[in-house]
């Protein structure tokens, strides 16, 4: 294919000579534990709002003890969620620079809506979690709070994967010209929709554990109803995701998809899509259990966290398959951009050996040798005055030869000048020829 690199220097990856699969795995774990608890808000936000509301239309106290419990996990989720999206975020970043930054400047001002957003979500689910028993006469209100919080949070996904999606495909920089055009297609929908799926499903088994947490501290009827609530989440969400997670790889780019068949990366969607159907059968055989032994939470567990390290690398293979190409051909140009660079030092170099002496005895020429005209001019200030300018203010060339040899402050502004490494002789050289300015 005809690349068109999205930068104009090339640049060397900074791996510090650590292998790249290093990298790799680096990324995916981390990336892992970041959406892991990304999961856990997006679906313990929505579960405190869902049960706030049904505990104010049932008047069932354990719905809304439930949903108070909630709030816990949102907002612990909330923090680990951002600190830990900062490690795969400077990975990407560090790995595929002009790719990643492209991407963002394309999306912009758009981006910034992942700050903003997240800062109003967070203040407003904070307000809905310690203004809980304040509230309490006030449902309607606080169940509002606490829903735009959640509905805020959902804005944040689209823009992000949007981002991605992007970055991900650096032949559609021709022709994507802002957010829209990449948030508005079939890829960023099947992706969302799988995010969501996964959120919803991951969520139900973080209530399954957090239900028996709550059955162990005393809570028992509260307990039970996290277990079965999570049961419910986990069955309605995982048949659509199961149907779409093989689906996703092939929205992607003709040249992502075909390169993709050739690599064990095809297999994953199908694996996490497998898991996710053999979780699925065994709390469906275990649906009127309102309690689950430890090795039988074990299990809902890590089957769950196996189908999303599945994902998770499945996600990495489609970064791994895209960038083959484009760094390949970046490895190229910043090696000709190196040596086209060393083969003008060296021509400079050469030029300097063979140019003739130049006449230091000539002040103008000692001032450009010794580095004065980096800072001064003869008649225009630039870091420091111009020769014009001190010319006036010296009575003789004496008292400037102290500034040159022992550096002045305060003279001409906050800017110092600093000590000048030159001979006696060649500071009364240079202060005379400053004199002559006038």
């Amino acid at each position: 294919m005809n690349w068109k690199l999205p930068f104009d220097i090339p640049l060397v990856t900074p791996t510090m000579g650590i292998p790249m699969e290093f990298y790799d795995a680096l990324g995916i774990i981390v990336f892992i534990v970041h959406i892991s608890f990304i999961y856990v808000l997006i679906g313990a936000s929505t579960a405190s709002v869902i049960y706030n509301i049904m505990g104010a239309v049932t008047g069932n106290k354990n719905y809304d003890k439930l949903a108070y419990k909630m709030t816990n996990p949102t907002t612990i989720s909330e923090n680990m969620g951002a600190l830990w999206g900062v490690a795969p975020l400077l990975i990407i970043s560090v790995l595929y620079t002009g790719f990643f930054y492209t991407a963002i400047l394309k999306v912009s001002p758009h981006i910034l809506h992942i700050v903003y957003g997240n800062i109003f979500a967070f203040l407003l689910s904070y307000a809905y979690k310690f203004s809980w028993h304040a509230l309490e006469n006030s449902k309607g209100f606080h169940i509002a709070i606490g829903a735009v919080a959640v509905l805020t949070f959902y804005t944040l996904p689209p823009v992000f994967l949007s981002m991605a999606n992007l970055y991900l495909q650096p032949e559609t920089f021709s022709y994507i010209q802002n957010i829209w055009d990449i948030m508005l297609t079939p890829l960023t929908g099947f992706r969302l929709l799988n995010f969501f799926l996964t959120a919803f499903a991951f969520s139900g088994v973080f209530m399954i554990w957090y239900g028996m947490r709550l059955q162990k501290e005393g809570e028992v009827e509260v307990g039970e109803l996290a277990v079965n609530q999570g049961k419910k989440w986990f069955l309605f969400a995982t048949p659509v995701n199961v149907a779409i997670l093989p689906l996703i790889l092939f929205v992607f780019s003709p040249r992502i998809a075909e390169a993709l068949m050739g690599t064990l990366f095809i297999l994953l969607p199908f694996l996490a899509s497998f898991v996710l159907v053999v979780l699925y059968i065994y709390l469906l055989k275990r649906w009127d259990q309102d309690t689950f032994s430890k090795k039988e939470l074990a299990s809902v567990i890590s089957l769950m966290l196996l189908s999303v390290a599945l994902m998770a690398t499945a996600r990495h293979g489609i970064r791994v398959v895209s960038f083959e190409e484009p760094l390949k051909l970046q490895a190229e140009a910043t090696q000709s951009y190196m040596e086209a660079s060393l083969g003008e030092y060296k021509k400079y170099k050469e030029s300097l050996k063979n140019a003739p002496a130049r006449d230091l005895d000539d002040p103008a020429v000692l001032a450009d040798e010794k580095g004065c005209m980096g800072c001064h001019s003869i008649d225009t200030h630039l870091v420091g005055p111009a020769f014009k300018d001190v010319a006036n203010k010296y009575a003789s060339s004496s008292e400037f030869v102290n500034s040159i040899l022992q550096g002045s402050e305060g003279k001409w502004g906050e800017v110092p000048m600093p000590i000048q490494g030159v001979s006696q002789t060649e500071a009364h050289k240079l202060a005379e020829w400053v004199m002559s300015q006038k």
